[in-house]
C-alpha cells in the first residue's frame, strides 16, 4: 500500500471492495510501538455491516488488515448481512 499522510485521511469516503458506500473516515488508531496504522475509525452510512466492530460512539473500527487500497477513497474488504 502506498504511503498516505494521516492528515489526508479524515473525511475520505470508505467503500467496500464491491463498491458499496460504508461511510467516511472519522479518525484512526496507530500502533505506538511501530508507528503503523492499526485501524480506521469510520462514521458509517450503513448499519448492516457484520464484519466490523462498532465502538462506543457508534463508529466502525476497520482494522488495517481489511484495507485493500487508498487513493481518493479507501477500499476495504467486508462481509455484511446484505451480501447474499
Amino acid at each position: 500500500m502506498p504511503e498516505v499522510l494521516a492528515s489526508a485521511l479524515p473525511e475520505k469516503p470508505v467503500l467496500s471492495s464491491d463498491g458499496r458506500e460504508i461511510g467516511v473516515v472519522h479518525g484512526l488508531t496507530m500502533d505506538v510501538r511501530t508507528g503503523s496504522l492499526d485501524a480506521l475509525i469510520v462514521e458509517m452510512d450503513r448499519t448492516d455491516i457484520d464484519a466490523l466492530e462498532t465502538i462506543d460512539d457508534g463508529h466502525l473500527r476497520v482494522p488495517a488488515t481489511m484495507i485493500r487500497g487508498m487513493d481518493d477513497q479507501v477500499i476495504v474488504t467486508v462481509s455484511d448481512r446484505g451480501a447474499n
